[in-house]
């Protein structure tokens, strides 16, 4: 890793960390496999799904890495601007060319979901096979721009849960994509992210507000200094990093960090931060 981290994730008991510059480190192995940035990234059976976005180029792209391979680089930036052939992933199982942004993407393992601006939702398997495709959440209310694009993507079991900016979440079928419910938040929000751990979800906007769900149900309603950065259901609680700040979703104690918090991580039976610097301390120590 050579940039500030964005990602960590965990393939088979091995760590994978994804810098701010598209880096990817495995297996003691740092190489850049896009030539930009990562946008969106998730774990799979077969190994890391990724998606780069170039809006100059007019170009996205998603592509399977195996990480128990060696990583090595692909076509830089400079050099895709002058190619005339569609050059894939370095490195990928499969890669392909997506025909619009990618702006959400959630995998089970077994299943990748993810959605397209302006184009809707799909499933795939690891092998990229597709097996379904919905439009995007479409409403007659009148409602502000922007309220019905989609913000997360969420899966528990066998249901993926389509969420939108305005607050309207749907939930559908991850075997066929059938819609099985449509609801809503039921409050004035604009959804950044959502976090799940069963059937509980943290929904985070961007003014600030975090709202707790469980069973549909609004449980806590709490107003924080900024916007959520990640989140993690652990031993009954939700721990939360924010602006440099740490906190306990049903407590008013917060703690401070020096450092901008990047992500919650489990360790040995312990919720760490992994922060800007590529280290990890404990949450609200």
């Amino acid at each position: 890793m050579s940039g500030a981290p964005w990602k960590h994730l965990q393939y088979e008991g091995a760590e994978i960390i994804i810098d701010v510059e598209g880096n990817v480190t495995a297996n003691d192995t740092t190489a850049r496999p896009f030539p930009t940035e990562i946008t969106q990234a998730a774990i799979c059976d077969s190994g890391l799904v990724a998606t780069w976005v170039d809006h100059e180029l007019r170009l996205a792209r998603m592509a399977l890495i195996d990480v128990n391979e060696e990583l090595v680089d692909g076509i830089s930036r400079s050099a895709l601007r002058v190619s005339e052939i569609n050059t894939p992933v370095a490195g990928s199982i499969w890669s392909h060319t997506l025909d619009a942004e990618p702006i959400a993407l959630a995998s089970n393992g077994e299943h990748i979901v993810f959605a397209l601006y302006t184009r809707g939702v799909y499933c795939i398997t690891c092998d990229s096979t597709e097996l379904w495709r919905q439009p995007i959440i479409g409403s007659e209310e009148s409602k502000l721009p922007g309220q019905n694009s989609i913000s997360a993507l969420t899966i528990n079991d066998e249901h993926v849960v389509i969420w939108t900016r305005g607050g309207t979440y749907r939930v559908h079928s991850l075997e066929d994509g059938e819609m099985i419910s449509e609801n809503s938040l039921g409050v004035d929000c604009d959804v950044e992210n959502v976090f799940c751990c069963d059937n509980r979800y943290l929904i985070s906007s961007r003014d600030g507000w975090a709202w707790e769900l469980v069973d549909g149900q609004i449980t806590v309603a709490r107003k924080l200094r900024g916007t959520i950065q990640d989140a993690l259901y652990y031993e009954g609680e939700w721990r939360i990093i924010s602006w440099r700040e740490d906190i306990i979703l049903s407590k008013p104690e917060t703690s401070k960090r020096v450092e901008l918090g990047v992500q919650l991580v489990i360790e040995e039976g312990k919720c760490l931060v992994l922060d800007n610097q590529g280290a990890k301390t404990t949450h609200m120590s």
